[in-house]
């Protein structure tokens, strides 16, 4: 039986039996930031144990995607090397939500066991809570299982919990004989547990106590890939059909390297890591992960970066998993469609990510093999070299550990991490120090949460401003206020216009008049506009208002107003934001994803996913498509719905945006949008044009970013240019803008020809200058002779050409002379230069930082030529202590 048809037999019979299939959730758990990844079957549904009347079914049956990689729950050293430890696994789950009993449940797993998946009795066992007789008595006396076959286990095996508090209870294990001759029939080690079937009947207090829940739940879980292995007649989850489909492929890539197939253990063990790191991989990008180097981002490069590792080590020289990919579409692509629309995405994500890391690889392997020549007593690579290949050559601490075990050795964690501790807090340091001040501080935010827990609320108004009106104001009255150390004041008013900053737009600005006071009227500016967490309330930062306790009283008249020309520029840059998200995805694809915004009165940056830049033809595009819909005038039409009905229309949602299922808002503008969103937008889409892109560039691997304005803001951008071509047009003597880029042309054709004389003229230069003085030394165990060239200023060479003569000083030389290393200083220019067939296990870039410790300066290069620059410039005297 194929994991597809074992998938599709446990949705189809919980279905007959009254349950609701719900697809998986996504990996990334949206309302649990306890979790980096959903890591079991039961995650999505925590909340619902609790308050079951809240559940979308009593009774809900999922095949739930998971991810146990980075945090507390991690299996990702295990992988490869055990038969049932992946980074990503399927768990088969049936939930009730006080629909059904412990009697029948039990009666349905059975049931399924023995009827849909045919397995014989005199192979299974089952393990229940030494005091849960209940259970015990519902397998002995109703299923009628040979007692034999039921274990009486303590609660460190068969009592489940979420946690120190939570629902919690009892369980029930199934087990399959494995008949592996090493054990015996009683040894645990011989049976493999698929099922485990959870009673959650109590709620554990903080202090331990157990309280029995009002409405009993059932939680239950069976991992796919066991059953999988079960049903195949498998020992190893990895030989089963998917597995074996995606192994297949790397076997037929080996070879396609000229790498022959080999069955050694490690072989076999690398082979198993890259077929699980494949899916792993995949299905995290698929759902907007992205390799980062921090969080899930980085748990999915320490993933691929492995992977590339032991793909390498199977003599694979080039892609690894964007070079397997198709085999993972044809192991899974038919029950995760994702996996084949986002083929280009994934690929090129996989792609990026491989480069970036082959680049430091080799360096960082060359670091190692010296580590390893090198030697040491006990065998043990210090914190400080794996701080290097961490922050140097990108290499995850796991994969330094992983290829020191390879080679018998271990790594001094504990100093690797108090290293990186250290540096962290010198970058936090750092970042403090140089910061700029934000509206939102320390003293504002305990302020909000103070009103959040008193429940402080108050209506929005400001959907019904139409942001073409020159002036708009609305009469309120202050809920809550409190003066703020600055002197400026924190005020609540019901009903609110003010938009708070959220959702990637900009706050308003504005003013409040304050009536009714001893001292008359009086109008306030607004700065600033924040909403209270978990609450549908804004709070406003009033210049000047501190000490307005009086005037500014709860209960006090006021008359909000609006600036509807920050309004209006921040409604027609959300709008134009929306029209470039949809060309976007018409021109590269609907696997593009947002990947941030943000929208400003005078523009906006839009970031999203796309393995390469965009080409002019393709940008030229996108302003065409958005100019195009501005120029039809389209209506904007605003609506309020449910999660689920807006998702049947196909609105787009921002991954990882958390959204209310009972009411969430629509912008859709005819054919062309349909977004969720709480930002503002113009009425129509006129006001859009024209729209100009401004920028596209990337912002780290697989990611974009594209920055443009719109409307009056575009024109003015537009204007601005003009300007700047009039004036380089006069600087050209162009008589005509029509003439400005030949003349530019030109005048670069010009420079180059200058640029490449003057190179050659440093080339004649280098390879006939006398050295001021010279010499001779070792650099580590390599012979090295150090020229000391005349100064730049007796050369009279301009900007930078001392660091151009001192590299073709030492290219030369190393030609001529490749037994030994050369080092040229030219005033405070140094460049490193070797033979790298003389010396092939040695880098010019790792000499020259050895050496700038004892000449202070910075710099660094490639294996045969490195660069840099001294603080001061160095005597002959000071070369010669060398």
């Amino acid at each position: 039986m194929t994991a597809r048809e074992i998938r599709k037999r446990y949705t189809e019979y919980f279905v007959r039996n009254g349950h609701k299939h719900l697809p998986s959730a996504t990996i990334v758990p949206k309302n649990d930031p306890t979790l980096l990844f959903t890591n079991a079957g039961m995650v999505p549904f925590k909340q619902y144990f609790l308050n079951p009347s809240s559940a979308p079914h009593p009774m809900v049956a999922t095949v739930q995607k998971c991810v146990r990689a980075g945090g507390k729950h991690n299996d990702l050293d295990q992988v490869g090397f055990t038969p049932r430890h992946h980074t990503f696994f399927e768990m088969l789950g049936n939930f009730s939500f006080g629909a059904y009993s412990k009697r029948d449940v039990i009666r349905m797993a059975w049931a399924f066991v023995r009827r849909e998946l045919q397995m014989p009795e005199d192979m299974l066992r089952v393990t229940v809570l030494e005091s849960d007789t209940e259970t015990y008595e519902i397998w002995r006396d109703e299923i009628k299982l040979d007692p034999q076959r039921i274990v009486r286990c303590g609660p460190r095996d068969n009592f489940w919990s979420m946690g120190n508090e939570g629902p919690c209870g009892p369980c029930t294990e199934i087990f399959w004989d494995t008949r592996d001759p090493r054990y015996s029939i009683d040894d645990e080690e011989r049976w493999l547990e698929f099922w485990n079937v959870v009673f959650m009947q109590y709620h554990r207090s903080p202090n331990g106590q157990m309280t029995p829940l009002a409405t009993p739940c059932i939680d239950t879980g069976m991992g796919l890939e066991r059953v999988a292995s079960i049903m195949q007649g498998k020992t190893n989850n990895f030989d089963t059909d998917e597995f074996q489909k995606i192994i297949g492929g790397i076997e037929q890539l080996q070879i396609k390297h000229g790498s022959q197939v080999g069955s050694s253990k490690s072989e076999t063990a690398y082979r198993r890591v890259v077929a699980d790191h494949l899916r792993a991989s995949a299905f995290l990008i698929s759902e907007g992960v992205r390799p980062d180097t921090t969080g899930r981002g980085y748990v999915l490069r320490r993933i691929i970066r492995r992977a590339f590792r032991a793909g390498r080590q199977l003599g694979i020289r080039g892609p690894v998993l964007p070079a397997l990919y198709p085999s993972l579409v044809a192991a899974m692509g038919t029950d995760y469609p994702e996996l084949s629309e986002q083929q280009e995405h994934i690929s090129g994500t996989l792609q990026l990510e491989e480069e970036a890391f082959s680049k430091t690889l080799d360096r960082g392997l060359i670091l190692l093999e010296s580590i390893f020549a090198r030697g040491s007593d006990n065998k043990v690579i210090s914190g400080a070299d794996a701080y290097v290949l961490y922050d140097t050559h990108g290499f995850p601490i796991d994969l330094t550990e992983v290829i020191a075990r390879d080679h018998g050795w271990s790594v001094d964690i504990a100093e690797f991490e108090k290293i990186q501790m250290q540096n962290r807090q010198r970058n936090k340091a750092s970042w403090k120090n140089g910061k700029k001040a934000h509206p939102i501080n320390d003293e504002i935010n305990r302020k909000l949460a103070e009103w959040q827990d008193a429940g402080v609320s108050s209506q929005f108004c400001g959907y019904d401003v139409d942001p073409e009106q020159n002036t708009m104001s609305v009469s309120s009255r202050i809920v809550a206020f409190s003066s703020l150390a600055n002197g400026d004041g924190l005020a609540v008013i019901d009903p609110c216009p003010f938009y708070a900053q959220g959702g990637g737009q900009e706050s308003d600005m504005g003013y409040v008049t304050v009536h009714g006071s001893n001292q008359g009227q009086s109008t306030l500016a607004v700065t600033h506009a924040v909403a209270i967490p978990g609450s549908r309330a804004t709070a406003l930062v009033v210049a000047n208002a501190g000490g307005s306790e009086q005037q500014l009283a709860a209960g006090s008249a006021v008359t909000a107003g609006i600036d509807m020309g920050r309004r209006r520029g921040c409604a027609v840059h959300h709008t134009a934001t929306h029209l470039l998200h949809a060309a976007l995805r018409q021109v590269l694809g609907a696997t593009v994803q947002q990947a941030g915004s943000l929208v400003r009165t005078n523009g906006l940056r839009f970031d999203f996913t796309s393995p390469a830049a965009l080409t002019a033809d393709q940008l030229c595009q996108i302003e065409r498509m958005v100019n195009s819909t501005a120029l039809a005038n389209e209506r904007v039409v605003t609506s309020e719905m449910t999660l689920d009905a807006a998702r049947s229309r196909g609105a787009l949602a921002l991954f990882g945006e958390k959204y209310s299922r009972d009411n969430v808002r629509v912008v859709g503008i005819t054919d062309v949008s349909l977004e969720l969103c709480g930002g503002t937008h113009v009425r129509t889409t006129r006001s859009i044009y024209p729209f100009q892109i401004i920028s596209e560039g990337s912002i780290g691997a697989g990611t974009r970013r594209i920055e443009a304005c719109a409307g009056i803001a575009a024109s003015q951008w537009q204007r601005q240019q003009l300007e700047h071509a009039r004036a380089a047009a006069s600087k050209l003597n162009a008589p005509s803008l029509d003439m400005l880029s030949e003349k530019a042309q030109r005048l670069s054709d010009q420079t180059q020809t200058l640029r490449s004389e003057n190179e050659q003229w440093l080339r004649v230069a280098a390879t006939n200058m006398q050295a001021a003085a010279e010499h001779a030394t070792e650099l580590g165990s390599i012979p090295a002779r150090i020229h000391i060239l005349p100064t730049p200023e007796d050369l009279a060479l301009a900007a930078s050409g001392d660091m151009r003569l001192a590299a073709e000083y030492v290219c030369h030389w190393r030609g001529a002379q490749p037994h030994t290393a050369h080092v040229a200083i030219c005033g405070t220019a140094i460049a490193l230069g070797l033979c790298n067939e003389r010396f092939p296990k040695a880098q010019a870039g790792a000499m020259l930082r050895e050496l700038l410790k004892r000449l202070p300066g910075k710099g660094g290069g490639q294996s045969t030529l490195a660069q840099g620059r001294l603080r001061s410039a160095v005597s002959v005297d000071q070369i010669q202590q060398l």
